[in-house]
């Protein structure tokens, strides 16, 4: 069954349905709460990384950042679910600076740590259940929202190649540790393909961290990762005119040798990623369900593998240019079919449509008295 296909029967399941498993209100508000939770668990990260570099300013810093930027957004569920439990949580959180800081030994810091960690887990249960929290696309969900911030907090904290805010910078990479660890939890539940690939992304990610890369290039890896997780949610939606990612991908690699012959690798490297993250990606279930697998694995092996290898290990001007000539000729096939994928969708969403036509009539049928 195609993934489009599949989006068309959710759709119209959740129509038909009556009842769901959970209200959509109340799943959006614990999946709020449940991003704070992991934010602050994020930062718990971060204090123990600073105190292990003896930073005892920055661990001061993300010691206070649950209390005075997340538990407001934690207050009114606690409240709701407990009101006890809610003082037990602000008083933790508020203890936590004193309890980490300089004045305490490293040890008393991270039995402190341990235990404010035990309240959030003792706060999910309460406010969101076990059931809600094991669900994996509820964590693909906070997956999905760890990273969005993240990517705020790093386009804050970097620019021309330095830190310009620390506290930030490290948020960002507290909530990308986060996001990883929670997939790292459900990996073995989603589609190989698809895991593969951010388990690829989250490695990309971590060099720009490394490399304080421009947060446009650190984007598109948060992006890629987002755009798969939403694909293995059947959230995938078409963004734009397919033909615009054609001339896209195009556009960005011819620029590619232009950047390389140059000798601008980081630039020509952060084009080719664009061109496979930023666009072939959005075309690679139109093509397959249009019937070129084949073309799709020749061209994502092409764009996600060996070109950018090639720019990574120093190959010469004339081979990467050979190589993205060649991607350049199978895009013309892209481009010759891009036209088909309406009527791919179409027909797809005639059949759908005809078969509730049918099973309407027929329990319309059975429920008419036989006289």
């Amino acid at each position: 069954m195609t993934t489009k296909i599949s989006i068309i029967i959710s759709t119209i399941v959740i129509g038909l349905l009556s009842q769901t498993v959970y209200a959509e209100s109340t799943y959006d508000e614990k999946l709020q709460f449940a991003g704070s939770l992991e934010e602050t668990l994020g930062h718990f990260w971060a204090i123990e990384k600073n105190l292990d570099e003896n930073n005892a300013q920055l661990a001061l810093v993300h010691a206070t950042h649950p209390i005075s930027e997340l538990y407001d957004l934690m207050k009114p569920e606690l409240k709701e679910h407990d009101s006890d439990f809610d003082i037990i949580v602000q008083e933790t959180l508020m203890d936590l600076g004193k309890k980490t800081g300089s004045d305490v030994t490293r040890d008393d810091a991270q039995m402190a740590i341990d235990d404010a960690k035990k309240i959030i887990e003792q706060a999910r249960l309460i406010v969101i259940g076990d059931e809600l929290s094991s669900d994996v696309s509820f964590q693909l969900d906070l997956i999905k929202g760890l990273l969005t911030t993240s990517k705020a907090e790093y386009e804050e904290a970097v620019a021309n190649g330095e830190v310009l805010e620390m506290a930030e910078f490290q948020d960002g990479s507290a909530f990308v540790w986060k996001s990883e660890e929670i997939f790292n939890k459900i990996r073995t539940d989603l589609p190989e393909h698809e895991a593969e690939e951010i388990e690829e992304f989250y490695e990309e990610l971590w060099n720009t961290y490394e490399q304080k890369a421009d947060p446009t290039h650190s984007g598109v890896f948060v992006d890629g990762i987002i755009h798969e997780v939403n694909e293995i949610l059947g959230e995938e939606g078409e963004e734009g005119e397919l033909l615009e990612y054609v001339e896209n991908i195009e556009e960005l690699l011819t620029q590619v040798k232009t950047e390389y012959e140059n000798g601008n690798s980081d630039l020509a490297l952060s084009l080719s990623t664009k061109a496979y993250l930023d666009n072939f990606e959005y075309l690679e279930t139109p093509l397959k369900d249009a019937g070129q697998e084949e073309l799709v694995e020749e061209l994502e092996t092409m764009m996600r593998e060996e070109l950018r290898e090639m720019i990574k290990n120093g190959a010469s001007s004339s081979e990467v240019n050979s190589k993205v000539d060649t991607i350049l000729e199978e895009m013309k096939i892209v481009e010759a079919t891009v036209p088909e994928f309406g009527t791919v969708v179409m027909v797809v969403l005639f059949v759908a449509i005809i078969g509730i036509i049918a099973v309407t009539k027929k329990t319309r049928l059975a429920t008419i008295p036989r006289m």
